[in-house]
C-alpha cells in the first residue's frame, strides 16, 4: 500500500504547489493547446497561493510521501448574490497530482478531505470546472459523483 500523508498547506510549500501547477497545465496542454498563461501568470499564482493559505474561507491540501508533496487541492467557499437559493457553496479551483503518483488513490483522498472540510464550513454543494478535451480529468471527476451543472462554451476571436 502506497503511504502518503493529508495536511493543510503552509506558505513554504508554495514552489511544491507551483511545480504541481505547471505539471497540470502542461498535462492539459496535450488535450488543448487553450492551457498556456501570460508570463505574469506565475507571479499571480504565487500572490494567490499565498493569499490562500492564510484565508478561513480557502483551503490548499496536499498529498506528501517521504517529505516531498505529490499533490495538491485548492478549495475555496463561494457565496452567490441573493437572487439564486444556494447562498453558499464549494468551489474546486484545481487538483494536481504528480505523474508518478496519478492512478493510486491519491487525487480522491485529496478531494474527500476537502469535502469534509467543506462541510465543516456550512457548504451544501461544491461546484468545478472540467476540460472537456481531456478526458483522464472528466472520468475522475465522474468517479467522485460531480456530474454536469451548467456547460461553459467559448469562441476565439481574431
Amino acid at each position: 500500500m502506497d503511504s502518503y500523508l493529508i495536511r493543510e498547506a503552509q506558505r513554504r510549500d508554495v514552489p511544491a504547489i507551483m511545480a504541481l501547477w505547471r505539471e497540470m497545465m502542461e498535462f492539459h496542454s496535450v488535450y488543448d493547446p487553450r492551457f498556456r498563461f501570460a508570463p505574469a501568470a506565475q507571479r499571480e499564482l504565487e500572490r494567490h497561493l499565498v493569499e490562500t493559505t492564510r484565508s478561513r474561507d480557502a483551503r490548499i491540501l496536499l498529498a506528501e510521501a517521504d517529505g516531498r508533496v505529490i499533490g495538491y487541492v485548492l478549495g475555496e467557499v463561494h457565496k452567490r448574490k441573493p437572487l439564486y437559493p444556494m447562498g453558499c457553496y464549494g468551489f474546486i479551483s484545481d487538483i494536481s497530482i504528480t505523474e508518478a503518483w496519478r492512478r493510486r488513490g491519491v487525487g480522491r483522498t485529496l478531494v474527500e478531505n476537502l469535502v469534509e472540510w467543506f462541510r465543516m464550513k456550512g457548504v451544501t454543494a461544491i461546484e468545478l470546472f472540467v476540460a472537456e478535451a481531456n478526458p483522464i480529468s472528466m472520468a475522475f471527476w465522474d468517479s467522485m459523483g460531480f456530474g454536469e451543472f451548467l456547460r461553459l462554451r467559448r469562441r476565439e476571436l481574431e
